[in-house]
């Protein structure tokens, strides 16, 4: 079998490495291009960090940069090894640019006002009929919002531009709050939060958010049978670790390899109204700047979880109290899951 194996690797094109009792028994020269010749050997926590080395999972994806790159890094086991693959991420995910941006943010901007001086006269009128078609309009509206905060923020991120505003972030609220706000909106599927309390953390507030509800929408967008997500908090010296798992229906091992680069890739139109996939790149590119990974775990037919580490050695030079107020919590996760939430949701009672 490691003979086969090392036949096999020396002849991919991708970089692949073939790990035993936790060394590195074989690096083909793709591999030893990103990880240096003398990588073989080494143990693959020195390589690649406890990230992938301390994962029981039978197989993942993470996200790691290494020499200031960014590879999507794929791990099988079998039997007493591991095989791993790199791959270099994109570094163009979007054809977007900051006049574009600014031209449908004023679009949008209109259609909002436009939209809000109907639901006026609707509810003077009390003219249901119009107040119904108002709650669609509505809802495109927040999905059209979703699509550009993401594209701008991943934009931005790659091209070092984004504003990174950390304070000090208690986590642990900031989950329970946007937990509470989504069960009202919706109950179903059920929505556990397993978040004991934490330490407040040095964060940027809004990425956070993004990063949560982005992979929460993730569940409830693709995860087929999921009656069940959940949310944890887990503090490491390092690091505080956000846990998303969902019980829908996994990923199957043939697209596990290429989910960071979902964007790029043709849809079917089925896929296409259901988001336009960049909810994992807007999460991983935010934990980036928050000196973070995401690793994937996903099964077929068993689910799927995602983790965020995010830093705990980020410093700011002024910290602000936690806390928002309720009206901005709810309109940020009316839009956050702007891709799974019905058109009820889209009411004048969240509009005023």
């Amino acid at each position: 079998m490691r003979d086969l194996s090392i036949d096999i690797l020396a002849l991919s094109g991708e970089a692949a490495l073939l790990i035993r009792h936790n060394l590195v028994q074989f690096a083909n020269p793709a591999a030893c291009r990103i990880l240096g010749s003398d990588c073989r050997g080494k143990t693959l926590k020195a390589l690649l960090g406890p990230s992938v080395a301390e994962s029981q999972a039978p197989s993942f994806i993470v996200d790691l940069c290494i020499g200031g790159i960014h590879y999507a890094v794929r791990v099988n086991r079998f039997e007493d090894g591991q095989l791993v693959f790199l791959r270099q991420c994109s570094n163009s995910p979007l054809l977007l640019n900051d006049a574009l941006i600014f031209s449908m943010r004023s679009s949008l901007m209109n259609f909002s006002l436009s939209a809000d001086m109907l639901r006026t006269r609707a509810e003077e009128d009390e003219d249901r009929e119009l107040l119904e078609a108002l709650r669609s309009i509505t809802h495109s509206y927040y999905r059209m919002m979703r699509v550009l905060t993401n594209a701008s923020a991943v934009l931005a991120i790659t091209q070092g531009t984004m504003i990174f505003s950390p304070e000090e972030l208690d986590v642990s609220r900031l989950v329970s709050g946007l937990a509470e706000t989504v069960t009202m909106l919706c109950p179903q599927p059920e929505l556990k939060l397993l978040c004991e309390p934490v330490h407040p953390i040095v964060a940027d507030r809004q990425l956070v958010e993004l990063i949560i509800l982005n992979l929460i929408s993730n569940c409830l967008v693709h995860a087929r049978g999921c009656t069940r997500v959940s949310l944890s908090l887990v503090e490491t010296r390092d690091s505080l670790i956000l846990s998303v798992d969902d019980d829908g229906c996994g990923i199957a091992p043939e697209q596990l390899g290429s989910v960071f680069d979902r964007y790029c890739h043709g849809f079917d139109i089925g896929s296409m109204l259901s988001g336009a996939g960049l909810g994992l790149t807007v999460a991983r590119s935010a934990a980036h700047l928050h000196g973070g990974t995401l690793l994937l775990e996903s099964r077929q037919d068993k689910g799927t979880t995602v983790r965020v580490s995010l830093s705990r050695h980020l410093s700011c030079s002024a910290l602000k109290s936690p806390g928002a107020d309720q009206e901005a919590e709810v309109k940020t996760v009316l839009c956050g899951l702007a891709d799974c939430l019905p058109d009820s949701c889209y009411t004048e009672r969240y509009m005023d």
